[in-house]
């Protein structure tokens, strides 16, 4: 899943204020953003294989130390922690906005539950598991701009717009991704070299981050 993890930043954003739209793009993608430095680096691995799925070609046969469960917990747990102690600067409600974040960090186990294949592990090995929607890519693409339009509209019914652009900038920034992902999965044609995958993903991860920054300064 790609976009569609970012319902779980603007749902979370409209149910904690004090929280950042980015970080929380940050937090939903963290253990992505690890997981492709670890596969350059031999932690862990990702094989390409033509067709292995209708959406991609990844075979990810080990990566318990980003996509275990245990390894999610794990980096929620630090998200939690690095908030609770070092980040939240308001005192009155550093508990929630660090729990919020530890939540976004593993929400993406269980938003990737929904479409990798049967290759998520609890701890290391099998049991692995996966519902599989990859293996159909009109019903990946439909799910995750649901998943995002349902986000949306939470966060538009807890939020406010201050600007006239306000009004409108989140509604544009969905619509924005949706098209990436439609670009992503049926037009630009699939990069099976992990070095630039690599630079591609981190580039879009914290570009989007960036975005979201100022998507959120328009609406309180």
């Amino acid at each position: 899943m790609f976009v569609g993890h970012y319902a779980a930043a603007f749902a979370l954003k409209g149910k904690q204020k004090n929280t950042s739209l980015a970080m929380l793009f940050i937090a939903t993608q963290f253990v992505d953003i690890l997981f492709f430095p670890f596969v350059l680096l031999g932690i862990e691995n990702l094989k390409f294989e033509k067709g292995f799925t209708a959406v991609n070609d990844f075979n990810m046969d080990f990566y318990p130390f980003t996509h275990g469960l245990l390894g999610s917990l794990f980096w929620a747990a630090l998200f939690y922690v690095l908030y609770l102690f070092v980040f939240s600067k308001k005192k009155m409600q550093k508990k929630n906005v660090a729990l919020v974040m530890g939540l976004a960090v593993l929400s993406h186990w269980f938003a990737d539950l929904i479409v990798h294949t049967p290759d998520l592990p609890l701890i290391n090995g099998k049991p692995k598991f996966g519902f599989g929607l990859w293996k159909n890519k009109a019903v990946t693409f439909f799910t995750e701009a649901a998943l995002l339009v349902l986000g949306l509209q939470y966060y538009l019914r807890r939020t406010r717009s201050i600007t006239k652009s306000g009004k409108y900038i989140a509604i544009v920034f969905v619509l924005f991704l949706i098209a990436i992902n439609y670009l992503n999965m049926y037009v630009l044609p699939s990069d099976n070299n992990i070095v630039a995958l690599t630079v591609s993903a981190l580039f879009a991860y914290f570009l989007l981050a960036t975005i979201a920054y100022f998507v959120d300064k328009k609406r309180i």
